[in-house]
């Protein structure tokens, strides 16, 4: 059993195509195009982590109960698309935040960094800003102590939280990594 995180997929949004620049011609697509790569990676006794905006679901909460469970989701993060979901009509845990922990890491967990306690001194996940300001909120960011687990930037897929340990646990403490790409790179390069 391994435990994945991502966030904002956006099921069902067509906007977020041209919003985020996604690489799909239509929502029909990028819905597909999402699920496979979810199935691609993540097995059924894996655990999935969810930090929020399954869906464009600002009514009833019913498509985002749809997506999280063809995802076979576990938990997931309430994000600012989800709020149409109550919390206690759902049949999965719907939460604010989390702790995450493997290995020497803990991680809290949220949608909007913005959101993460000011107090908070060790690693935080979070999604939300998609890959519209990697400056800023970059996949990793190793300075700030911060991974942004938006579907953009993990090339659509949820990543294992050991994957994200073991590059932390490579990279230099200045280190910034735009997309899992470029991280995969550099891990290559320094391997």
């Amino acid at each position: 059993m391994a435990r994945y995180v991502i966030s904002d997929h956006h099921f069902g949004h067509a906007n977020i195509i041209e919003y985020c620049d996604r690489p799909f011609s239509s929502v029909g697509e990028m819905n597909t195009t999402l699920l496979d790569r979810h199935y691609e990676t993540v097995e059924a006794e894996d655990v999935l982590v969810h930090l929020g905006d399954v869906a464009m679901d600002m009514q009833d909460g019913s498509e985002t109960v749809e997506y999280f469970e063809r995802l076979d989701g576990d938990i997931l993060l309430r994000g600012n698309h989800d709020v149409g979901l109550e919390p206690d009509s759902a049949p999965f845990p719907v939460l604010d935040s989390c702790i995450l922990e493997h290995g020497d890491y803990r991680f809290y967990c949220a949608h909007r960094p913005e959101d993460i306690p000011e107090d908070w001194d060790e690693w935080a996940l979070h999604g939300h800003h998609h890959n519209n300001d990697t400056d800023t909120y970059p996949f990793v960011a190793c300075d700030e102590r911060r991974v942004n687990v938006s579907s953009e930037l993990l090339r659509f897929r949820p990543i294992r939280l050991e994957t994200v340990v073991n590059l932390l646990d490579e990279c230099p403490p200045e280190s910034r990594f735009r997309d899992v790409e470029k991280a995969r790179a550099w891990m290559q390069a320094n391997s």
